[in-house]
């Protein structure tokens, strides 16, 4: 229906937003995640938006317009909202609570106990989430410590496969990323790290 508005940031209270788009003012609920990424009052902005239909007791709907900073935030809140016993609210408190990447990452790594501290989430559902989530995480394309995601699971695969543990590859991964001023690759990352971690 929408896949984005853009307009003036005219007004914030609590987690909700107001965007003027045009002659239209939309009143957004947005995660802390996106929140803390708003600018001023007056500055353009841009929301990738998800519509929910909510229709209340006793037959009234009313249309609610969901936003969020980037295009993966609304697409792993889709995602979020399609395991059984995840509704908006719990989705939207996750996305406040970690980052995308996080999530991804707990979710790829079957972390429930990580996924467990997040709002909402009790060990069932932390289940259901590694279980659901796993596949369609793993197409997902996000930032992981400044890196491509699929740049950070090549070097980490090779570095495992060398017989480094994951926390030596992804610390070491941390560190050259803070450094890196050239080109990334998985060949050029890859030969760097294991200079470093063979000093």
């Amino acid at each position: 229906m929408l896949a984005f508005l853009e307009g003036e940031l005219v007004q914030r209270s609590g987690n909700t937003v107001v965007l003027q788009c045009g002659a239209f003012g939309f009143r957004i609920e947005v995660p802390g995640s996106t929140l803390q990424k708003l600018p001023e009052l007056g500055a353009q902005v841009r929301l990738w938006t998800v519509v929910e239909l909510y229709q209340e007791p006793g037959g009234r709907g009313e249309v609610r317009l969901y936003g969020f900073a980037t295009e993966k935030e609304s697409q792993v809140f889709e995602l979020l909202r399609s395991v059984s016993g995840i509704g908006t609210r719990t989705a939207l408190g996750i996305l406040s609570a970690v980052s995308v990447a996080e999530l991804r990452q707990a979710v790829l790594s079957g972390d429930t106990a990580l996924l467990q501290r997040l709002p909402g989430i009790g060990r069932k559902t932390a289940e259901r989430l590694v279980v659901e989530l796993r596949d369609r995480m793993l197409q997902l394309e996000v930032e992981e410590g400044g890196l491509p995601s699929s740049v950070y699971r090549e070097v980490v695969a090779a570095l495992v496969a060398l017989g480094y543990t994951r926390g030596e590859a992804e610390a070491v991964l941390r560190q050259l990323v803070q450094e890196w001023d050239g080109e990334i690759s998985v060949e050029a990352l890859l030969k760097r790290a294991l200079q470093r971690i063979q000093r």
